[in-house]
């Protein structure tokens, strides 16, 4: 509530001027484009072996991230995101970037595809007091999960590294991180969705998000006749979830199939932005338009450059970009803006 206080006058003078004076929320950090798996939904399907190695050779070093993030603490940034691109685990000194998140007092969210995480990470993890680890897992059996992910060998893997890092957790009676699976759904595993919750159930998870696919593959869109199955499948999850006492994002999931009202703003690029592995900022992950870059800028200059006020104009009038045309998520950023509803009814937001 304090943080609010302090927060909220600044973030209503940045909306209503259309400028970044008030920090970001939270800033997505992906620190690679390496990947060990090959996702038929993942958008790295279209890389050429060329743009591989030039990513690689962009990748923000170790020694600026560390900077960027004290950068980011003494402006405010509440919450740091580690996520795809690729598999951020795939970079050695991730763990040492990911310390600096805790040291410097932020929470700490990464996104990994399980892979990788085996109990020295997960020690690791509870060392630092990481806050949260979210595994992407779009089946509950080795052939479902092999059919979307690439390789059903790799599923006891990723089954085995939530059980590792539930068994550490409980060995060393600690909360954090909490086990957090996210799940994409696509005509591939759409009747699966109450099984997704026993699995979730079974290896510890406090936590289940679906999202909806975004089209890189337009072919692993749910047709008319699957979305009902989905959505019977979708309400007796819930009531399962509920018995086992899980954490499930039913009523956001089901709002990203609703068109929002013509009126509403997004209020993203004053909440979050993306830092892409090369250093590029980016207003969110729909978006390739880039802000400015933090190899030879600060975060706090591209926040407030000249690019991103203009963007913010666009958003203030109502005019989203071209990049906005297939995103449902804008409603819910009101809920990240004090009283953001009451203001937005009063046309004061």
């Amino acid at each position: 509530m304090v943080y609010w206080w302090f927060r909220a006058p600044l973030l209503y003078a940045s909306i209503w001027r259309c400028r970044g004076f008030a920090p970001p929320e939270e800033v997505d950090l992906k620190p690679t484009l390496r990947c060990n798996l090959s996702c038929k939904m993942c958008f790295q399907r279209k890389l050429t072996e060329e743009d591989r190695k030039r990513a690689l050779r962009e990748e923000l070093s170790t020694s600026r991230y560390l900077e960027l993030l004290r950068e980011l603490s003494s402006f405010g940034v509440r919450r740091i995101h580690v996520v795809g691109g690729g598999e951020p685990l795939m970079r050695k000194d991730i763990l040492e970037i990911m310390g600096e998140v805790k040291r410097l007092g932020m929470e700490g969210v990464l996104t990994t595809n399980g892979t990788l995480l085996d109990e020295s990470v997960a020690n690791v993890l509870v060392d630092m007091g990481w806050d949260v680890a979210m595994f992407s897992v779009d089946a509950p059996t080795p052939e479902a999960y092999g059919e979307v992910r690439g390789s059903s060998r790799m599923f006891e893997r990723v089954l085995a590294a939530m059980n590792g890092l539930t068994r550490v957790k409980r060995l060393r009676r600690a909360t954090k991180p909490l086990l957090h699976i996210h799940c994409v759904v696509t005509n591939l595993n759409y009747a699966l969705l109450e099984d997704m919750v026993d699995f979730a159930h079974s290896v510890g998870a406090q936590i289940l998000t679906f999202d909806k696919y975004y089209p890189e593959d337009p072919s692993l869109v749910l047709g008319e006749r699957e979305i009902p199955v989905m959505l019977d499948g979708l309400k007796r999850a819930a009531a399962k979830a509920e018995r086992y006492g899980l954490l499930v994002n039913v009523n956001e999931f089901l709002s990203l199939y609703r068109r929002p009202p013509k009126g509403v703003t997004c209020y993203r690029p004053w909440l979050s932005a993306d830092i892409n592995h090369n250093g590029d900022v980016v207003p969110c992950c729909y978006s390739e338009e880039v802000m400015g870059n933090v190899k030879a800028r600060s975060f706090r200059e591209v926040w407030n450059g000249e690019r991103y006020n203009q963007l913010r104009r666009i958003f203030r009038e109502g005019k989203l970009p071209g990049f906005c045309k297939d995103c449902f998520f804008y409603p819910g950023l009101l809920n990240d803006i004090p009283l953001g509803k009451q203001l937005h009814a009063l046309r004061l937001i």
